[in-house]
């Protein structure tokens, strides 16, 4: 049982690292997000709602990747605490693995929404250019449904490692 505390509080803290950073980076180069808009509003379909909606995502999209800086943040501190064999770090990794399923159910309403704006977006840019629609449809949908899959096999399968008697016993 301590040998899968090291893999499972290592992988955890090694993905919390690689989010973070990763995160932070999309956060850091946000200012090509920034230039965008400019350039939306040159084309005369700008003021179509579509354009206005997909412009107003960024800003979903800012919120989210804080949240999500702040929620592997937590995690990171609780796989630490888990691989130091400490009961606060199991407590803190159960707490986020039930928030994860929540998680899973935002990010994939907040990934449609954004998917669907983008593709009203894209008909209304290509459409008057002759290009009819573009089809990048349905890997989008595909992606959307992935990562939903992801949170929650990831967060259950968390919560039930978690809750085994036998780790229990190990983290008092």
């Amino acid at each position: 049982m301590e040998r899968s505390v090291r893999i499972v509080g290592w992988s955890t803290i090694v993905l919390s690292v690689v989010v973070i950073v990763a995160e932070l980076n999309g956060l850091m180069s946000g200012e090509s997000t920034d230039q965008i808009g400019p350039l939306l509003t040159m084309l005369p379909q700008t003021h179509t709602g579509s354009i206005r909606s997909f412009l107003e995502m960024f800003q979903y999209i800012r919120a989210w990747s804080l949240y999500t800086i702040l929620y592997f943040a937590v995690v990171l501190w609780g796989a630490i605490q888990f691989v130091r064999f400490h009961a606060i770090g199991r407590t803190i990794l159960e707490f986020v693995g039930w928030v994860g399923l929540l998680n899973a159910c935002v990010d994939t309403v907040l990934s449609y929404m954004i998917w669907k704006n983008m593709q009203a977006m894209l008909s209304a840019v290509a459409g008057p250019m002759g290009m009819g629609g573009v089809g990048l449809g349905p890997l989008g949908m595909a992606t959307i449904i992935a990562g939903f899959f992801f949170w929650i096999v990831t967060a259950s399968g968390m919560i039930v490692y978690l809750r085994k008697p036998k780790l229990r016993e190990l983290m008092r």
